[in-house]
């Protein structure tokens, strides 16, 4: 199954939306849910996460360190695109709500693989950072 052309550009543009607004009470949300949600699905996740599954945990961590003031080292737009997609992931209602088998978490995939084409460099520098901190 995949996403229709409308429901690629819906998400994006609800993705694209969301992090225009994105503030501190967003990060402390998406970093409480998010953590509940990978904790949820354990190494378990749906199907259609399976391959970006990591990257989806690495971005949750990044939000819980930077809300934790323990990692500041993101710009804002970078940290507001990270917990835009974060919020996206953990609402059960968006272009194709969660709760629709195989099909739910498809547009869940395309706003986090969009946030990572804008991350990635940033992740890649956290991950190295949080690499050297839990030695």
């Amino acid at each position: 199954m995949k996403l229709t052309k409308e429901q690629k550009v819906k998400a994006k543009k609800q993705f694209e939306n969301d992090i225009k607004d994105v503030d501190n009470n967003d990060i402390e949300y998406a970093s409480k849910k998010g953590n509940s949600k990978i904790d949820k699905f354990g190494d378990n996740p749906p199907s259609a996460l399976i391959k970006i599954w990591k990257d989806i945990k690495v971005m949750i961590n990044l939000v819980t360190d930077y809300a934790k003031g323990d990692y500041k080292e993101v710009s804002w737009n970078i940290i507001a695109s990270i917990t835009g997609a974060v919020i996206y992931f953990i609402s059960p209602i968006d272009v194709i709500p969660d709760f629709i088998p195989v099909a739910g978490y498809l547009d869940d995939g395309l706003v986090i693989k969009l946030a990572l084409d804008i991350a990635m460099e940033e992740l890649e520098k956290y991950k190295e950072w949080k690499n050297n901190v839990d030695i």
